[in-house]
């Protein structure tokens, strides 16, 4: 018998990043509506679809300004879109969110905590073929918008690139998926943390 490819943990940290943004395939190539309507001007760099034990988690797709994503260092918003495929509990995304975020190092235990409490008052459960789709606008705040609307802000410009370090990170429990996100390049000069 072979040994699972993915601790606890590590998974843990899988569903945490498919909590947190997802829908089907055909869908992953698209933004929600009220995305769109913000007038962000965002272009696709790429997608893939997460899956654990063969089964789909949710589709996700990475949208910058200029099309091409280059750390957070540019200037460019950056968003990453997830349309799940499953359902998740709000604490199982926070629990998720939070196992990444010590598999990455980041942040210290303190911040961890006060952003955790943030999206603990912000989030809710997700449930399959909804989207939640995180904005990271330069220098200021991470907006969480679903297929009805933003639902969320946090306001700490340190927040954005930590969150979405889950995915982007090159340490990112979520490799393959990465890679694909990056438009099938190994982007490891293009860290989350810029």
């Amino acid at each position: 018998m072979r040994a699972p490819i993915f601790s606890v943990g590590t998974l843990a940290a899988i569903i945490v990043a498919a909590a947190l943004l997802g829908v089907p395939t055909a869908v992953a190539s698209t933004l929600p509506a009220p995305v769109v309507e913000q007038g962000y001007a965002l272009r696709k760099v790429g997608g893939g679809e997460l899956k654990w034990l063969g089964f789909s988690i949710y589709d996700a797709s990475l949208w910058t300004s200029t099309g091409r994503y280059a750390g957070f260092g540019g200037g460019d918003t950056v968003a990453l879109s997830l349309w799940y495929q499953r359902a998740f509990k709000r604490d199982e995304l926070l629990g998720i969110t939070e196992t990444a975020w010590r598999k990455l190092g980041q942040p210290d235990a303190t911040q961890r905590e006060r952003w955790l409490a943030e999206l603990r008052r912000a989030w809710s459960d997700v449930a399959p073929g909804q989207n939640v789709t995180t904005v990271v606008v330069p220098g200021g705040p991470t907006r969480f918008y679903d297929q009805r609307g933003r639902f969320a802000q946090v306001d700490d410009p340190a927040f954005g690139p930590a969150f979405l370090a889950i995915w982007l990170d090159p340490r990112s429990l979520v490799r393959d998926l990465r890679r694909q996100l990056l438009g099938g390049r190994d982007a490891s000069a293009a860290t989350a943390a810029n």
